[in-house]
C-alpha cells in the first residue's frame, strides 16, 4: 500500500549557492482536463550544464558592485529601519510568551496549526485527491 507521499510527494525548492550552483523545484501540478489527477513536475537548472564559462564565486558579484558604487544589490539603510520596527515586536512577543515552532515530520502536509488557522478564515486545508480523467 503506498502512503499519500508516494503517491503525490510534497513540493519542494532547492537552491543549491556552492558549490555547483543550481535550482531544484519539485511541484504537485493538476494535469489538464476535467479531472482532478495531479502529477509530480520536476524542474533541475544547474548552473554548469546551462551556462559556459566560469562562474563567479558567492560573493565575488557583490564585492564588485560594493567597488563599482552599484547599490541595487544593498538595502538601504531606511529600508532596514522600517523592517526592525515591523519585526522587533514580534519577535519581542514571540520570546516574551516563549512560543515555539510547531514541528512537524519532513514531507509532510505542514504543521497541524495550518489546518486550525486555515479553517478560522474560512478556508480549507485541501487534501490531493488522485482520480482518473474519465
Amino acid at each position: 500500500s503506498k502512503s499519500r507521499e508516494d503517491i503525490n510527494p510534497g513540493n519542494e525548492l532547492v537552491i543549491r549557492i556552492q558549490p555547483d550552483e543550481a535550482i531544484y523545484l519539485k511541484i504537485n501540478n493538476k494535469v489538464p482536463g476535467l479531472g482532478i489527477k495531479v502529477e509530480n513536475q520536476k524542474l533541475d537548472l544547474q548552473y554548469q550544464n546551462k551556462y559556459s564559462g566560469p562562474l563567479p564565486d558567492a560573493y565575488e558579484r557583490l564585492l564588485l558592485d560594493a567597488v563599482n558604487g552599484d547599490k541595487r544589490l544593498f538595502i538601504r539603510d531606511d529600508e532596514l529601519e522600517a523592517a526592525w520596527k515591523l519585526f522587533t515586536p514580534v519577535l519581542q512577543e514571540l520570546e516574551e510568551k516563549q512560543v515555539a515552532p510547531e514541528l512537524y515530520p519532513y514531507g509532510s502536509r505542514g504543521p497541524i496549526g495550518a489546518h486550525y488557522l486555515a479553517a478560522r478564515h474560512n478556508i480549507r486545508w485541501g487534501d490531493l485527491i488522485e482520480e482518473d480523467e474519465n
